[in-house]
């Protein structure tokens, strides 16, 4: 993926001089609240299990900061940060909890957590609202996420800084290799000690918390949110994984190779309307045909992985 990467990139620039230079800044912000969510996905994908909901959670977790940034019970950026993770990583939570402990299908789950979510968002009786407008946002909210640093926007640095952490979480902590470990055999992991359950309702909340944050992210770089805004957005997310590398059976995935899947996803957004007539069309075509052989690949590695496994365990 990172080889279709560049290649794209080097396509792209022969054909329309100046390119990148002149776009490398809005791929870099139009693949922000993506991989901010799959981040989270990651973890979730890395147990072995998916989280549908995430677009959904965003909606909501905006809608509840902005509501309450609206009638003044919050003036901060910081405090509406907080607000949207916290809402966030609750519905990452009871999604864990029902499909660990309740043992039901994480698609069930996610899917239901879906239309909850974006349910409560027009209900006036609940939040009083049906949409979140520029007028209803502070002035130091909405003039924060414009702010630059070395010529970058301050999205592409919280972008990074949660990159990093779940990254370091994932390679240097023990509760972050536990989830390698049930994602690639559960009956393994918890014979080594590993609390399967409360590990996959972990990532689940992890997941829960970044949706969360990208809700606040995108509420602030649009200064608006209704229901429906971010209808489709898991897709994006989960193909960013996929093509990233992120077994779909659980068990592998670098953060690396997440942010190259959200990078050439924002890539093929930005060079493909300039390439071809119907944008649309052909966006949805190579999206389509690098998703379906990143997962081709990652069946094919999958499947050598566990043959080389077997041939070690009869050689013993």
């Amino acid at each position: 993926m990172a080889v279709i990467l560049v290649l794209l990139i080097i396509v792209v620039c022969i054909e329309i001089p100046g390119y990148f230079e002149n776009n490398y800044i809005n791929i870099l912000k139009n693949s922000s609240l993506n991989l901010v969510m799959a981040a989270g996905m990651l973890c979730v994908l890395l147990v072995g299990s998916i989280d549908i909901s995430v677009a959904a959670v965003l909606e909501l977790s905006a809608a509840v900061a902005g509501v309450l940034m609206r009638d003044g019970h919050i003036q901060s950026v910081g405090m509406m940060f907080a607000v949207g993770i916290l809402i966030g990583a609750l519905a990452g939570f009871l999604t864990g909890v029902l499909t660990s402990y309740g043992r039901i299908l994480p698609i069930i789950v996610t899917l239901g957590m879906t239309y909850v979510c974006r349910a409560l968002i027009p209900m006036d009786f609940i939040l009083g609202m049906d949409k979140i407008a520029r007028i209803d946002l502070t002035d130091s909210f909405k003039d924060f996420i414009l702010q630059k640093f070395l010529g970058l926007p301050l999205i592409i640095y919280i972008t990074l800084a949660v990159v990093l952490l779940i990254g370091i979480f994932l390679k240097y902590t023990k509760t972050g290799r536990s989830l390698y470990a049930v994602g690639s055999n559960v009956k393994a992991a918890a014979m080594r000690g590993v609390n399967v359950n409360l590990t996959k309702v972990l990532a689940h909340t992890i997941c829960g918390a970044t949706a969360g944050m990208a809700g606040i992210m995108r509420l602030a770089e649009y200064n608006a949110i209704e229901k429906g805004a971010c209808n489709g957005g898991e897709m994006y997310v989960i193909a960013a994984c996929v093509l990233g590398g992120v077994s779909v059976m659980g068990g592998y995935g670098k953060m690396i190779g997440v942010v190259i899947g959200a990078a050439l996803i924002a890539t093929i957004d930005s060079a493909i309307p300039q390439l071809f007539i119907d944008a649309t069309m052909m966006k949805e075509f190579f999206k389509g045909i690098l998703i379906l052989a990143a997962i081709l690949l990652n069946v094919l590695f999958q499947r050598a992985s566990n043959k080389r496994m077997k041939m070690k365990e009869s050689a013993k």
